[in-house]
């Protein structure tokens, strides 16, 4: 979270994925960091140990919310 506020910071487009168990955390750094409503895309845990279907369906969803969250204007 803290790395991708700070690439949109410096005027570069970030894409930041987390997975559900750490919802609360990168809400609360987005907070502390002053953007309480910085959006990220929230995947389904775990990745470590997926198949490679499960892989392709996070991928699938990270890419659809990764589109959204890139192209919108700022």
């Amino acid at each position: 979270m803290h790395d991708g506020i700070t690439f949109e910071q410096s005027g570069k487009r970030a894409l930041v994925l987390c997975t559900t168990p750490f919802d609360v955390t990168a809400r609360n750094i987005a907070r502390m960091l002053g953007i309480p409503d910085y959006p990220y895309a929230l995947l389904q845990h775990p990745l470590g140990n997926c198949t490679e279907d499960q892989v392709a369906e996070r991928a699938q969803m990270a890419f659809r919310y990764g589109k959204d969250i890139l192209t919108k204007e700022a």
